[in-house]
């Protein structure tokens, strides 16, 4: 096991941190643990359509993310299972789901606003991608795999299908 990052509410706690080489932020954060945003790039921030596309890099999990359970990742996040109602699933890129996606969701969480989510099962409570917020309507779930995505301003489910994503 190795330690790379503490959590701790003590300042002179995080500082002991930092100056051992450890990290003060979760991996991919755009704030530190402090909930500090943390510098930008040199010419300002950039406009949500223009981030960089998260490196090539996955997540996979193979189990049901339960309710209270929060995963973040710097960059896409397929889950073999379902996403429960009280659950909370964070990718810096895209987020597939290969159950049912009962909880929240934001995909492009720095920004990237061409991330998709998938599901076979697409039934949130919440659906975030980069800046957009969208709830699921009352008509409940769909009946075949859906795939939202943001279109001229907006997040919209549509049928997931090979020419889509």
């Amino acid at each position: 096991m190795t330690l790379w990052a503490v959590l701790a509410e003590d300042a002179a706690t995080r500082e002991a941190a930092r100056r051992a080489g450890l990290a003060t932020r979760l991996s991919g954060s755009a704030t530190d643990l402090e909930g500090k945003a943390l510098a930008g790039p040199a010419n300002g921030s950039e406009p949500a359509t223009a981030k960089e596309p998260p490196a090539a890099n996955a997540l996979l999990l193979r189990e049901t993310v339960r309710s209270g359970r929060s995963v973040w990742h710097d960059g896409h996040v397929v889950i073999v299972g379902d996403v429960n109602p009280g659950a909370e699933v964070m990718a810096a890129g895209s987020v597939i789901v290969w159950g049912r996606l009962r909880g929240l969701v934001h995909a492009g969480a720095l920004g990237d606003a061409t991330a998709v989510i998938c599901a076979l099962e697409l039934n949130p409570t919440q659906l975030r991608i980069a800046d957009h917020i969208a709830v699921a309507p009352d008509s409940g779930p769909g009946r075949a795999p859906e795939q939202a995505a943001i279109r001229e301003g907006q997040i919209v489910a549509e049928p997931w299908t090979h020419r889509t994503f």
